[in-house]
């Protein structure tokens, strides 16, 4: 077989990958638009379901950007050969899918006070915020765990460093949110989402700042 052929498998067989990938990711933003727009309409001021709708869309892309962009760089020019590459291959694309159907149960937890739970695609309604800042802390900090891993096993540390900062950084101001009744009672359910949002979006900000040239190749 040609060196050709190979890369043209190899390209196949990523673009497998990402398929699946792109399909859960997909499945999440319809779950969280579904959850927040279902009824058509959209509330003002904003409420609780605005904010953490933000949260949400603000850091799915560019984890997703950067999921995509990790398997062009690992495996697109590289061979997968022996035991240990191709579990470490099969490793990465769990890893990916894991986190797409975590940001599945982000999605479903995203509250909305004007909805009653229903049984359709979104599942049933959270009438807390606290079930999407639990979900959106074990999603980070499952990345994190996925991040040292995949920093120690490959030579992208550098970058790697900076998003297990990031990530863990966001995770933690979730975990606080998620404690913040009991905690913090000083602070209001839209206040509290309006901060976690300046996060969010803080950390993208710093993802494709610090991470230009490795997510736009």
């Amino acid at each position: 077989m040609t060196d050709a052929n190979r890369k043209a498998q190899r390209e196949r067989l990523v673009d497998h990958f990402k398929t699946a990938y792109q399909i859960v990711i997909g499945v999440a933003i319809t779950i969280a638009c579904t959850n927040v727009f279902g009824d058509g309409s959209i509330k003002f001021p904003p409420d609780i379901s605005f904010w953490t709708f933000g949260i949400f869309f603000i850091t799915v892309m560019p984890i997703f950007h950067g999921g995509d962009r990790s398997l062009d760089a690992k495996y697109l020019q590289a061979r997968s050969d022996g035991f240990c590459a191709r579990v470490s291959y099969l490793w990465d694309f769990y890893a990916l899918v894991i986190t797409a159907i975590l940001f599945v149960k982000v999605a479903q937890a995203i509250p909305n006070p004007g909805s009653t739970p229903s049984a359709g695609l979104a599942g049933p309604t959270p009438t807390t915020p606290e079930h999407f800042y639990i979900w959106m802390a074990i999603t980070f900090g499952f990345d994190v765990i996925v991040l040292i891993i995949d920093g120690i096993k490959s030579k992208l540390f550098k970058i790697y460093g900076r998003w297990i900062a990031f990530n863990a950084a966001l995770a933690a101001v979730c975990l606080w949110a998620w404690s913040q009744p009991h905690f913090w009672p000083g602070l209001s359910v839209n206040r509290t989402g309006a901060i976690v949002l300046a996060f969010a979006v803080l950390r993208t900000v710093l993802d494709y700042t610090f991470g230009g040239e490795f997510m736009f190749p």
